[in-house]
């Protein structure tokens, strides 16, 4: 009887020296993430700035009025590359989809809704919000080919935003 108490008493302190390390792999795991996530965000390699670049980028220059060509990009760009809050990166997007031809979102999507939405952000996740509104309110046919494949990233990378 003895002898099978000590067996699963070693049992027992096998078992829990295996969960503590196995507590300790994920603690550390989900330290190195965050650590990695915050030096990706603070070199700029995920700020709103960029973010709303590469999505302004994948737009189809025959998406935009005629004033996008005329200095409204090269302004444009410049006030994006200047975002340090979320909002000013609400602006931004506000902005970008002010030089966007009416016939490129989709039915029943309004701007003036869009920059109402703008107007009340307070956190980067609600100035990310109202970019994928924007991104989601556009037709296909206004982006290029090769958002699809760039998407999924560009939008881990937008939920990082904090």
């Amino acid at each position: 009887m003895g002898k099978i108490i000590y067996i699963r008493n070693k049992c027992y302190e096998k078992l829990s020296l295996f969960l503590l390390f196995a507590g300790l792999l994920t603690v550390t795991s989900q330290a190195q993430i965050k650590d990695a996530l915050s030096r990706a965000t603070s070199s700029g390699a995920a700020n709103a700035g960029s973010l709303l670049k590469q999505f302004a980028g994948a737009i189809k220059p025959t998406s935009f009025l005629p004033s996008w060509g005329s200095g409204g990009k090269t302004d444009w760009l410049a006030a994006a590359g200047k975002v340090s809050s979320a909002v000013s990166m609400a602006k931004s997007v506000s902005g970008l989809a002010g030089f966007i031809k009416p016939d490129m979102f989709k039915q029943g999507f309004s701007v003036g809704s869009l920059t109402q939405a703008a107007g009340a952000v307070k956190t980067y996740a609600d100035a990310g919000n109202v970019l994928k509104s924007l991104e989601g309110g556009l037709k296909p046919e206004a982006m290029l080919s090769s958002w699809a494949t760039r998407r999924p990233a560009w939008l881990n990378a937008l939920n990082m935003l904090k």
